[in-house]
């Protein structure tokens, strides 16, 4: 009988706690997001609600962002770019303030094709695609399957090849298991998170210090809600498995490709992911930032922003 008592007790206080960590989590989710509110416009696509900014006027830029991140990763580049051309920056699904109204989160190329729906959708024409590490993949994916969606690529620190393990400051991620990742995500993710989010940020900016503002200029707070972590969770599982499929095709992609990496990147090896992918395009060349990680979007913005000016009027650029 007492042990029956104590074992109705034990479960008991598991379920205050596990609601109690949830709540606290839903908390923080809401008080990130009233920190970092939405910012752009919404549309409807195949199934998908897309959270995108469309800033400026002149030649067309679309920017793609990276795993675990959403459009303000790319606020310094769209300041400076959106003086002379048209950027539109886009939420993925599952990042930032995109969703599906499905509940599934798509596979790689299934966002690229969303993608290509939204530049059709805003009759963007060919717009030159920016895209910053797994946002690099998704934009070759979209390139690859979408042609009359993209006229030439400018990448930054893009994930070009198969990385056999995760990246430094994001090995939290891979979390295989849905139902791991559902309770990693609405009981840990806001209090363990928080202890390792200054951490994972300094991984992701080395060498470089990281911005200090990045959490509300960058939106990286948005990155501590259940649905967020969940997302970057099955993106980085997804991404393993379906990366292998598109290297094939590089040598198709006969449009100008641009690729921009920091030297000392410590996320994605500018060799294994700058130069084999131009190696394996027609029309590819790539430019080595000397002391950059792989935040240089942030970091160093004056100098990709020029980079990226190239890549929309087809100008070459070189190792430096």
């Amino acid at each position: 009988m007492i042990i029956g008592w104590v074992v109705v007790a034990v479960i008991g206080a598991l379920v205050l706690l596990s609601a109690g960590l949830m709540f606290f989590t839903l908390l923080a989710a809401r008080y990130a997001e009233k920190l970092v509110p939405p910012i752009g416009t919404f549309v409807d696509v195949d199934g998908a609600r897309l959270h995108f900014v469309d800033r400026g006027a002149g030649p067309v830029i679309v920017m793609v962002h990276g795993l675990a991140g959403n459009l303000r990763n790319f606020y310094a580049l769209i300041e400076r770019l959106s003086v002379d051309h048209r950027v539109v920056a886009v939420d993925r699904p599952g990042c930032g303030y995109s969703t599906m109204r499905s509940g599934e989160h798509p596979s790689m190329r299934a966002q690229a094709a969303l993608i290509a729906q939204l530049i059709r959708k805003l009759h963007l024409g060919q717009p030159t695609v920016v895209g910053h590490s797994m946002g690099g993949a998704l934009s070759l994916a979209l390139a690859i399957d979408h042609p009359d969606c993209v006229r030439a690529l400018a990448l930054i620190a893009p994930l070009s090849n198969v990385e056999r393990a995760p990246p430094n400051g994001l090995k939290i991620l891979r979390i295989k298991s849905p139902l791991v990742q559902w309770m990693v995500a609405w009981m840990f993710s806001a209090p363990i998170g928080k202890l390792i989010h200054r951490e994972s940020l300094k991984a992701v900016f080395a060498p470089e210090a990281a911005v200090e503002s990045f959490d509300t200029s960058g939106g990286a707070v948005l990155g501590l809600r259940p649905w967020a972590f969940s997302a970057a969770c099955k993106d980085m599982v997804a991404i393993s498995r379906e990366m292998a499929a598109i290297p094939p095709s590089y040598p198709t992609l006969t449009i100008p490709v641009s690729v921009i990496f920091g030297r000392q990147d410590a996320v994605l090896n500018h060799e294994t992911h700058g130069e084999q992918l131009v190696a394996a395009l027609p029309n590819g060349n790539l430019h080595v930032m000397e002391g950059g990680g792989h935040m240089i979007l942030v970091t160093q913005p004056d100098h990709v922003a020029d980079l990226i000016r190239q890549s929309t009027h087809h100008r070459s650029t070189s190792s430096a």
